[in-house]
């Protein structure tokens, strides 16, 4: 075979510079000050000094500040989907599952938000169906960057299992890379070490009824779908201008610092041996000289143009969706205005929100088949997600005009029943008929005549 299963799909090395700056700018001011020059150039002043260009750098770096924006953020819209009503139907036969997902034991709720997050952070995540030997089949996520290679048929992938391996009390790198294979249609799983070679040969996994698998039970979640294609991570507009902030915080920083740092200039004298409070200073003229002293510094010209700048770039985290760092009064604003703003503002989120749904639903399918399910069983899990992120509350005077509408037969009573659930004033987990049922037990609440048809006369 042509090739190493350690090569790289294209599609990966185009994205794998915007994975590490949104997985440092994540992290926050170590990793990304940790990174050096990757992300704040070195000043030609300090490159022309050899002997002190590093301290002065290191001096310059120390005193910038990185914005811990981009985090926050993730959990924050992490937060935003998830707080809203997420269906998950399984069969009784599945309902381990919902203590124990993964094989670590992270529970369906605690691993969904995780693949949110993860989608959210970098645009990409691989779900891997999977059974031990003995015991119920569990989920295994991979982050983008272990998916390092696939096939646009779905015939192969190839995640990158390196890491840390335990030796008694210390700690060793081991690589070695998992392909999943669909040859001659049936799934096959095949370790290899990093010189290439198998290591425990190739397996051909099959569900507990003994069926050989047909597909590979592998899910790629993006931003938007369930699609191989690799998009910009969502988050990246937060994240390059929290990094041009940092570069920016850095000048503005080193200037303050200079400002303050004058320098004693003698002119035509001798330079003093003390400087300061009680201290005396005499400078002694001759024929035709006159001494002078005084401080200069630098002008410090540049300051307020940073200041300015910084703000720009959190103007432009803010309009890419930085939560924090909303910009001017918004009081003024009516209610209405409000919720189309947020709207069109999380309709981003709404598509990471149905991807997730529908990378764990398919996953979970691919579960209930190797937990022996048959295929229409499997077909039966449903993960439904929300139909809409803005929390909503209805006035009242919504309220009235949907009741007064109803009660006059313009709109049916389901309908007006629909929108005081999306208000927040209906519950959501009973429909139409199981309300009408406790409106007519109470007794003491009228319902408007209906004809046999169930409309309003």
């Amino acid at each position: 075979m042509a090739g190493s299963p350690s090569d790289k799909h294209p599609d990966y090395l185009d994205r794998e510079d915007e994975w590490t700056l949104m997985r440092d700018a994540v992290r926050g001011e170590s990793a990304v000050k940790g990174q050096g020059e990757r992300y704040l150039p070195k000043p030609s002043g300090f490159a022309a000094q050899p002997d002190k260009g590093k301290a002065f750098y290191a001096a310059y770096q120390k005193r910038a500040r990185f914005p811990e924006i981009v985090n926050p953020a993730v959990q924050a819209m992490v937060g935003v989907i998830h707080q809203a009503e997420i269906q998950i139907e399984l069969p009784e036969r599945m309902d381990w599952i919902w203590e124990r997902a993964t094989a670590d034991g992270l529970p369906l709720e605690a691993f969904h938000r995780r693949v949110t997050g993860q989608i959210l952070e970098v645009g990409r995540y691989a779900i891997l169906a999977d059974a031990p030997e003995s015991g119920n089949p569990y989920l295994a996520g991979y982050s983008a960057e272990s998916l390092i290679n696939w096939d646009e048929a779905r015939q192969l992938y190839v995640l990158d299992e390196s890491g840390l391996v335990r030796d008694g009390f210390g700690w060793t790198h081991q690589e070695q890379f998992l392909a999943l294979e669909l040859i001659d249609g049936r799934y096959t799983a095949t370790r290899y070490n990093a010189a290439g070679k198998t290591m425990d040969g190739a397996a051909q996994p099959t569900t507990a009824r003994r069926e050989a698998l047909t597909e590979i039970p592998l899910v790629v979640a993006g931003p938007r779908d369930l699609s191989l294609k690799t998009e910009t991570p969502p988050l990246i507009g937060i994240a390059r201008p929290a990094v041009s902030m940092y570069q920016l915080s850095a000048d503005y920083r080193w200037q303050l610092f200079m400002s303050g740092q004058e320098t004693l200039v003698v002119i035509n004298g001798e330079a003093p041996d003390a400087v300061g409070a009680g201290a005396c200073v005499s400078l002694q003229g001759g024929e035709g000289v006159t001494p002078d002293m005084k401080y200069v510094g630098p002008s410090g010209i540049g300051i307020a143009a940073h200041k300015t700048a910084i703000e720009d770039e959190k103007a432009d985290a803010a309009n890419a969706g930085a939560r924090l760092f909303n910009s001017g009064d918004k009081s003024a604003e009516s209610g209405d205005a409000l919720r189309i703003r947020f709207t069109a503002e999380t309709a981003s989120l709404v598509s990471i929100a149905h991807a997730s749904c529908a990378a764990l639903e398919r996953s979970l399918r691919y579960a209930a088949l190797l937990h022996g399910l048959s295929e229409a069983e499997a077909q039966n899990i449903t993960v439904t997600p929300p139909t809409s992120l803005v929390d909503r509350k209805m006035s009242p005077e919504e309220m009235g005009s949907i009741m007064n509408l109803w009660d006059k037969g313009l709109i049916s009573g389901e309908t007006a029943y629909t929108n005081l659930q999306d208000g927040g004033v209906a519950s959501p987990d009973r429909d139409w008929d199981d309300e009408v049922k406790l409106i007519e037990e109470g007794g003491n609440i009228r319902l408007p005549s209906m004809d046999e048809s169930g409309a309003l006369p």
